[in-house]
């Protein structure tokens, strides 16, 4: 039986600050890097004591892997790196390179400089924490070291979200960190090679919960859509203001206005046709 060792360092129990520290023929890996939005202290970071009490992460770990563009996924990672101390390989998607930065200065911006919370990366630290990332594209194998190799694999959920399969010599572990199993408008299912690792890590928010397909919740959000415009963009009660539709930039927010572009575009009359008010 394989020796591996799973440690969440955050996101054991709850949603957020997800950071799973593994350790694996000998190599230890940490599996994102995320902050919890709930608190506004030291406790939106992940554990980082139970990897050493004193000095820099960096002889500690062999690799950092991140799965997608999500602060509860990657929002403490320039914390990590450049506060607490790591100068090795961080690994993710493109996209995820390209994303990270933008919602990482975001959300700086929002609690350093509106909020006036200290004890917090500035921009630099950003930066500087981004030259430490190796890029890779999805299905490519990525040698770390001469033991240690990790493959990634299309999560869905988001652009350049990925799963990861991990092998140091006959061992293996997959993480699939958030991931979608249902195709929409904008990403398609996620996809692996059949495997057969020793530990599977998988996501479970909402492994107990019962949803609506993703089809009905757009008919309904559409509908909705259709009556108010019909409405002139007041509410149901004349008196409302004009209605706003308020929601994360991210792959959801791309689907519904696929979405809506779709039902603007169609020919039948039931559909939304009023492009004035659009």
């Amino acid at each position: 039986m394989p020796d591996i060792k799973v440690t969440p360092l955050g996101a054991g129990q709850d949603v957020g600050r997800s950071c799973i520290l593994v350790s694996i023929g000998g190599k230890n890996i940490m599996l994102d890097c995320g902050m919890h939005m709930g608190y506004n202290d030291d406790r939106r970071f992940p554990d980082f004591s139970y990897v050493t009490q004193n000095g820099r992460l960096t002889e500690f770990l062999d690799c950092v892997i991140i799965s997608h563009f999500h602060l509860d996924h990657c929002g403490a990672l320039p914390y990590m790196s450049e506060m607490v101390g790591y100068d090795g390989p961080i690994y993710m998607t493109h996209p995820t390179k390209a994303i990270c930065p933008i919602l990482l200065e975001d959300f700086r911006k929002i609690t350093v400089d509106k909020k006036g919370e200290t004890n917090f990366f500035t921009s630099q630290m950003i930066k500087d924490c981004m030259k430490k990332v190796v890029p890779l594209n999805l299905h490519q194998t990525v040698q770390v070291d001469e033991e240690l190799e990790i493959k990634a694999y299309y999560a869905g959920h988001v652009l350049g979200a990925a799963m990861f399969q991990i092998k140091v010599g006959s061992e293996s572990v997959v993480y699939t960190g958030d991931y979608n199993m249902t195709p929409d408008r904008h990403l398609g299912a996620a996809w692996i090679d059949k495997c057969r690792p020793d530990l599977l890590i998988s996501e479970s928010t909402y492994a107990t919960t019962i949803r609506d397909s993703k089809r009905c919740r757009e008919r309904d959000f559409l509908k909705k859509v259709h009556e108010t415009v019909e409405r002139g963009g007041k509410g149901e009660n004349e008196s409302e203001s004009p209605h706003l539709l308020l929601h994360r930039v991210d792959g959801e927010s791309q689907s519904l206005l696929q979405a809506l572009h779709h039902l603007d575009q169609s020919e039948d009359p039931q559909d939304l046709r009023t492009k004035k008010h659009v």
